[in-house]
């Protein structure tokens, strides 16, 4: 069991955004209550984990372009879910894992805008919270040869605080592939690795640079239409997937 309370004050950098037409942030304020439960055995590992969480006055950034941020007034929220992970033991080489999460977020509060205008964000799904999030990986290893493959889901979210604008769920994929040869002269452990990711080469939104109020508002500040991060000239600033890529290394221990 754990309960935690955590405090967050504004710092200079928020308050240097603080304008003399515009209230000043309030502090961030959060309760914690957690209870899970680990069970391991010769086969099996298992750990199952569940959560509540209440924020009063969250304090968010939103992206304004040129790699600059500025705080915007997120309102009170409330986040309840749980995780559980299974890890299976090895078996003729092979090691698989899983987890799931299930999360249900909220805005339990509307706020106000930069420009003074009321969001209608009570109720609504809290922003970049996906409702379910899931992976599956699974580990071979024969003798110097090893092997990883990983695939993660991330549901549907919101990125704005009324929920005005969203991003559909999606999927990653890694996979590595390698080989560790035995100590040679001073190399203790070579290793040679290939590193291979999005091997379905999908172009998706794997999040956004930042929160925003409404589609098309960023909190009062000027908005920024720059090609980086696949900026919408009606909504938020985007983080896109890489297409197909591969990485080699190698590397030893002396």
């Amino acid at each position: 069991m754990n309960a935690e309370g955590d405090y967050r004050e504004p710092s200079a950098v928020d308050l240097g955004w603080t304008t003399p037409g515009n209230k000043m942030l309030k502090n961030q304020y959060s309760i914690k209550e957690e209870l899970g439960y680990r069970y391991h055995d010769k086969y099996v590992m298992v750990d199952l984990a569940l959560f509540n969480y209440n924020v009063t006055n969250r304090i968010l950034d939103t992206y304004i372009g040129a790699n600059q941020y500025a705080p915007i007034e997120g309102g009170n929220q409330t986040m309840r879910g749980f995780d559980v992970m299974v890890a299976g033991r090895s078996y003729y080489g092979f090691s698989p894992y899983a987890s799931f999460e299930y999360l249900h977020a909220t805005q339990d509060s509307n706020v106000t805008d930069g420009n003074g205008n009321l969001i209608r964000a009570k109720g609504q799904q809290a922003i970049m919270a996906p409702h379910v999030m899931a992976n599956f990986g699974l580990t071979y290893k024969y003798k110097g040869f090893f092997a990883n493959a990983s695939v993660h889901y991330t549901g549907p979210q919101s990125v704005a605080l009324d929920n005005s604008e969203r991003i559909p769920g999606y999927v990653t994929d890694t996979l590595s592939l390698g080989y560790r040869f035995k100590p040679f002269m001073y190399a203790k452990s070579p290793t040679f690795r290939l590193n291979f990711t999005n091997l379905t080469g999908s172009v998706v939104r794997t999040g956004a640079m930042g929160a925003i109020y409404t589609a098309g508002n960023q909190g009062g500040y000027n908005v920024y239409y720059g090609a980086a991060g696949g900026r919408s000239a009606n909504g938020n600033s985007f983080m896109v997937e890489p297409r197909f890529t591969m990485t080699g290394t190698i590397s030893t221990s002396f």
